[in-house]
């Protein structure tokens, strides 16, 4: 009887043992589990504060309320040769260049400057006699030039950067700019941007933005 009685407390006092091992075992994984996930927190906070921010300026932005803003081929034309536009109807400034197909016919139309016009001036081609003219459709329209330049050592992304008037009318840069074929705006550079707005006047302010930081300027 007495060696029953032992090895009943034995085995009780095993199965006590093992519960209380296994519950530390688990506890201390708790531990460990918990201790990771602050060291992973204290690591992207560390990474977040040591990321580099963009640091830019807004050199100028003028707004151009009767801006060329698309030049549309009514007719083709025929016997020309690649060549150049001008506006025969008030000084506004606009030019443009032009490609022409095996016929002579006119079918691209590229704006090289957008001028600024009270009305839709007169597009039409120099120095050239065709076989039958082109015609062009012209329309004006608000568009923003603005100078901006990189002054920190943050390397942006144009995907990142958005352009707004007022606040209103979000316009990814990477879909405006095409001063280079590089995605990337870099420390030190300035872009010219030219962007064709699309809100109603009177608008009296531009703002760049870009992760996070904004800033604005008053349109001259």
């Amino acid at each position: 009887m007495d060696y029953e009685v032992k090895c009943e407390m034995g085995a009780s006092v095993g199965i006590g043992g093992l519960i209380i091992g296994t519950t530390m075992l688990v506890v201390f994984s708790m531990v460990v589990a918990s201790i990771d996930a602050k060291v992973d927190t204290s690591l992207q906070t560390i990474d977040s504060a040591t990321e580099a921010l963009p640091v830019f300026t807004i050199d100028d932005a003028t707004l151009w309320e009767g801006a060329v803003v698309d030049v549309l081929i009514g007719s083709g034309g025929s016997g020309y040769i690649n060549g150049t536009l001008v506006s025969s109807t008030g000084n506004g400034g606009f030019t443009g260049t032009f490609t022409v197909n095996g016929a002579g016919a006119i079918t691209v139309v590229a704006i090289t400057s957008h001028g600024n016009y009270s009305s839709a001036p007169t597009i039409v081609i120099q120095g050239q006699t065709p076989t039958s003219s082109a015609t062009f459709v012209v329309s004006i329209g608000n568009f923003i030039h603005s100078n901006v330049t990189n002054t920190g050592s943050y390397i942006s992304p144009l995907r990142e950067i958005w352009l707004f008037s007022d606040g209103a009318n979000p316009t990814n840069l990477g879909t405006v700019y095409s001063g280079t074929n590089n995605p990337h705006w870099y420390s030190g550079e300035t872009l010219h941007i030219q962007w064709a707005e699309s809100g109603t006047l009177p608008v009296s302010r531009f703002t760049l933005s870009a992760k996070g930081v904004s800033m604005a300027s008053r349109l001259a």
